[in-house]
Protein backbone atom coordinates (compact mmCIF):
# COMPACT_ATOMS: atom_id res chain seq x y z
CA UNK A 1 0.00 0.00 0.00
CA UNK A 2 1.55 3.18 -1.11
CA UNK A 3 -0.18 5.19 1.19
CA UNK A 4 1.31 3.42 4.57
CA UNK A 5 4.39 4.48 6.50
CA UNK A 6 6.18 1.54 5.71
CA UNK A 7 5.09 1.40 2.00
CA UNK A 8 7.95 -1.11 0.38
CA UNK A 9 8.31 -0.51 -2.96
CA UNK A 10 10.44 -3.69 -3.95
CA UNK A 11 7.42 -5.84 -1.74
CA UNK A 12 5.03 -7.53 -4.88
CA UNK A 13 2.74 -9.47 -2.03
CA UNK A 14 1.30 -7.80 0.82
CA UNK A 15 2.35 -9.47 5.01
CA UNK A 16 -0.29 -7.32 6.80
CA UNK A 17 2.38 -4.96 7.89
CA UNK A 18 1.16 -1.98 6.69
CA UNK A 19 1.36 0.99 8.92
CA UNK A 20 -1.48 3.73 7.59
CA UNK A 21 -0.65 6.45 9.66
CA UNK A 22 1.70 6.42 13.39
CA UNK A 23 -0.47 7.36 16.30
CA UNK A 24 0.27 11.05 17.34
CA UNK A 25 2.29 12.48 20.57
CA UNK A 26 1.85 12.94 23.50
CA UNK A 27 1.09 9.08 23.93
CA UNK A 28 0.60 7.29 27.36
CA UNK A 29 0.66 3.60 28.35
CA UNK A 30 0.14 2.26 31.72
CA UNK A 31 -0.64 -1.29 30.68
CA UNK A 32 -3.72 -1.29 33.02
CA UNK A 33 -6.14 -1.72 29.42
CA UNK A 34 -5.75 -3.77 26.39
CA UNK A 35 -1.97 -3.22 25.29
CA UNK A 36 -3.11 -2.44 21.43
CA UNK A 37 -0.43 -2.11 19.26
CA UNK A 38 2.65 -2.98 21.09
CA UNK A 39 4.87 -5.90 20.49
CA UNK A 40 5.79 -8.05 23.36
CA UNK A 41 8.62 -10.97 23.62
CA UNK A 42 8.95 -12.50 26.69
CA UNK A 43 7.72 -9.50 29.18
CA UNK A 44 5.33 -10.62 31.66
CA UNK A 45 1.99 -8.51 32.61
CA UNK A 46 1.46 -8.63 36.23
CA UNK A 47 0.37 -6.60 39.50
CA UNK A 48 0.40 -6.94 43.46
CA UNK A 49 4.09 -8.59 43.20
CA UNK A 50 6.11 -10.89 41.30
CA UNK A 51 6.08 -14.48 42.31
CA UNK A 52 10.15 -14.41 43.74
CA UNK A 53 11.31 -12.70 47.35
CA UNK A 54 13.92 -10.22 47.17
CA UNK A 55 13.00 -8.66 43.92
CA UNK A 56 10.06 -6.97 41.89
CA UNK A 57 7.58 -4.70 42.51
CA UNK A 58 5.01 -5.10 44.92
CA UNK A 59 2.13 -2.75 42.68
CA UNK A 60 2.74 -0.37 40.20
CA UNK A 61 3.40 3.03 40.41
CA UNK A 62 -0.13 4.23 41.10
CA UNK A 63 -1.24 1.42 43.32
CA UNK A 64 -3.47 -1.25 42.31
CA UNK A 65 -2.44 -1.20 38.54
CA UNK A 66 -0.82 -3.21 36.00
CA UNK A 67 2.89 -3.57 35.48
CA UNK A 68 5.42 -5.11 32.47
CA UNK A 69 8.46 -7.14 34.04
CA UNK A 70 10.59 -9.39 33.26
CA UNK A 71 10.49 -13.10 35.28
CA UNK A 72 13.64 -14.18 35.61
CA UNK A 73 12.95 -17.29 37.32
CA UNK A 74 14.26 -20.28 35.15
CA UNK A 75 15.63 -18.48 32.31
CA UNK A 76 19.45 -18.58 31.39
CA UNK A 77 22.36 -16.59 31.06
CA UNK A 78 21.94 -13.89 27.93
CA UNK A 79 18.26 -14.54 27.85
CA UNK A 80 16.83 -11.30 26.68
CA UNK A 81 13.20 -10.02 26.88
CA UNK A 82 12.09 -7.10 24.61
CA UNK A 83 8.54 -5.21 24.44
CA UNK A 84 8.10 -2.76 21.39
CA UNK A 85 6.11 0.20 21.50
CA UNK A 86 3.07 1.26 18.52
CA UNK A 87 4.65 3.61 15.32
CA UNK A 88 4.17 7.62 16.88
CA UNK A 89 4.64 10.60 15.35
CA UNK A 90 6.44 13.50 17.64
CA UNK A 91 6.52 16.09 14.77
CA UNK A 92 3.93 17.80 16.99
CA UNK A 93 6.38 18.03 19.42
CA UNK A 94 8.79 20.62 19.99
CA UNK A 95 10.96 19.17 22.97
CA UNK A 96 10.09 15.41 22.59
CA UNK A 97 11.09 12.82 25.83
CA UNK A 98 10.07 9.47 26.66
CA UNK A 99 9.28 9.45 30.22
CA UNK A 100 8.73 6.17 32.15
CA UNK A 101 9.32 4.57 35.19
CA UNK A 102 11.11 1.36 35.93
CA UNK A 103 11.35 -0.88 39.10
CA UNK A 104 15.26 -2.38 39.09
CA UNK A 105 15.04 -4.20 42.68
CA UNK A 106 17.33 -7.38 43.21
CA UNK A 107 20.63 -8.77 44.30
CA UNK A 108 21.18 -10.24 40.35
CA UNK A 109 19.74 -7.56 38.53
CA UNK A 110 20.72 -7.06 34.47
CA UNK A 111 20.20 -4.37 32.07
CA UNK A 112 17.44 -2.22 31.52
CA UNK A 113 17.80 -0.60 27.96
CA UNK A 114 15.77 1.47 25.97
CA UNK A 115 16.09 1.57 22.17
CA UNK A 116 14.63 4.46 19.67
CA UNK A 117 14.04 2.85 15.96
CA UNK A 118 17.19 0.77 16.89
CA UNK A 119 19.41 3.25 18.26
CA UNK A 120 20.07 2.67 22.04
CA UNK A 121 19.36 6.00 23.76
CA UNK A 122 19.44 5.15 27.87
CA UNK A 123 20.26 1.90 29.68
CA UNK A 124 21.10 1.23 33.45
CA UNK A 125 22.14 -2.08 35.37
CA UNK A 126 22.08 -3.57 38.54
CA UNK A 127 19.80 -3.15 41.81
CA UNK A 128 18.37 0.03 42.14
CA UNK A 129 16.73 -0.01 45.26
CA UNK A 130 13.17 -1.63 46.16
CA UNK A 131 10.88 1.52 44.37
CA UNK A 132 9.88 2.92 41.22
CA UNK A 133 12.50 5.72 39.39
CA UNK A 134 11.20 7.92 37.11
CA UNK A 135 13.65 8.15 33.64
CA UNK A 136 13.39 10.48 31.41
CA UNK A 137 14.98 10.66 27.87
CA UNK A 138 15.52 13.66 25.80
CA UNK A 139 14.10 12.38 22.47
CA UNK A 140 15.43 16.01 20.55
CA UNK A 141 17.72 13.89 18.23
CA UNK A 142 13.60 12.59 16.82
CA UNK A 143 12.30 16.30 16.35
CA UNK A 144 10.07 16.38 13.60
CA UNK A 145 9.56 12.50 13.12
CA UNK A 146 6.73 10.91 11.95
CA UNK A 147 7.57 6.83 12.81
CA UNK A 148 9.23 6.30 15.43
CA UNK A 149 9.40 2.87 17.69
CA UNK A 150 10.52 2.37 21.09
CA UNK A 151 12.42 -0.52 22.32
CA UNK A 152 12.33 -1.46 25.98
CA UNK A 153 15.13 -4.60 26.14
CA UNK A 154 15.66 -6.59 29.52
CA UNK A 155 18.66 -8.61 29.89
CA UNK A 156 19.07 -11.38 32.39
CA UNK A 157 21.45 -10.88 35.20
CA UNK A 158 23.29 -13.59 37.03
CA UNK A 159 20.26 -15.58 39.22
CA UNK A 160 16.52 -15.27 39.66
CA UNK A 161 16.23 -12.21 41.84
CA UNK A 162 16.32 -9.90 39.00
CA UNK A 163 13.18 -9.70 37.97
CA UNK A 164 13.07 -6.01 36.47
CA UNK A 165 10.02 -3.76 35.71
CA UNK A 166 8.23 -0.89 33.33
CA UNK A 167 4.96 1.26 33.85
CA UNK A 168 3.51 4.73 32.94
CA UNK A 169 5.72 4.94 29.49
CA UNK A 170 4.79 8.37 28.10
CA UNK A 171 6.21 10.15 25.08
CA UNK A 172 5.27 14.03 25.29
CA UNK A 173 7.42 17.33 25.75
CA UNK A 174 10.71 17.52 27.47
CA UNK A 175 10.26 18.65 31.39
CA UNK A 176 13.06 20.01 33.60
CA UNK A 177 13.07 16.94 36.81
CA UNK A 178 13.38 17.80 40.31
CA UNK A 179 16.70 16.96 41.53
CA UNK A 180 16.13 15.53 45.20
CA UNK A 181 18.26 15.45 48.17
CA UNK A 182 19.09 17.65 51.06
CA UNK A 183 19.32 21.20 50.56
CA UNK A 184 20.34 22.85 54.01
CA UNK A 185 23.77 24.09 53.85
CA UNK A 186 24.15 23.53 57.43
CA UNK A 187 23.62 19.84 57.49
CA UNK A 188 26.81 17.78 57.27
CA UNK A 189 24.69 15.73 53.87
CA UNK A 190 23.96 19.09 51.99
CA UNK A 191 23.34 18.40 48.43
CA UNK A 192 24.49 21.35 46.14
CA UNK A 193 23.46 19.93 43.39
CA UNK A 194 19.35 19.30 44.32
CA UNK A 195 16.94 21.71 44.28
CA UNK A 196 14.19 20.09 45.85
CA UNK A 197 14.38 18.90 49.51
CA UNK A 198 13.65 15.33 50.43
CA UNK A 199 13.39 15.53 54.04
CA UNK A 200 17.22 13.51 54.50
CA UNK A 201 19.23 16.55 55.79
CA UNK A 202 21.16 15.50 58.97
CA UNK A 203 23.17 17.95 61.72
CA UNK A 204 25.96 17.25 63.77
CA UNK A 205 25.61 16.80 67.70
CA UNK A 206 25.17 20.15 69.72
CA UNK A 207 27.08 19.67 72.82
CA UNK A 208 25.45 21.75 75.69
CA UNK A 209 27.37 22.56 79.32
CA UNK A 210 24.92 20.77 81.50
CA UNK A 211 25.40 21.09 85.73
CA UNK A 212 24.32 17.87 87.36
CA UNK A 213 24.06 17.21 91.34
CA UNK A 214 26.05 14.45 92.71
CA UNK A 215 24.01 11.86 94.59
CA UNK A 216 26.20 10.39 97.73
CA UNK A 217 25.20 6.67 98.48
CA UNK A 218 27.15 6.41 101.52
CA UNK A 219 24.97 9.12 103.08
CA UNK A 220 21.41 10.47 103.72
CA UNK A 221 20.34 12.16 100.47
CA UNK A 222 22.22 15.02 97.91
CA UNK A 223 24.93 16.44 99.09
CA UNK A 224 24.93 19.78 97.61
CA UNK A 225 27.85 18.93 95.72
CA UNK A 226 27.93 20.07 91.40
CA UNK A 227 30.11 18.86 88.26
CA UNK A 228 29.81 20.44 85.09
CA UNK A 229 30.13 18.09 81.82
CA UNK A 230 30.12 19.01 77.98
Amino acid sequence: DSTAMNYDPLADTDDGSCILACTVAPYCENFDGVLVDWTNNGWTLDAFGTGSTGTGPSDDITGGGNYMYFETSGVGVGTTVSISSLCLDVSALATPALTFYNHMYGASMGTLEVLVNGTSVWSQSGDQGDQWNLAQVDLSAYAGNMNIIIDFVGTYGTSFTGDMAIDEVCVDEYVVLPVYGCTDSTATNFDAAADTDDGTCTYPCLLDEVTLNLYDSWGDGWNGGTMTVN
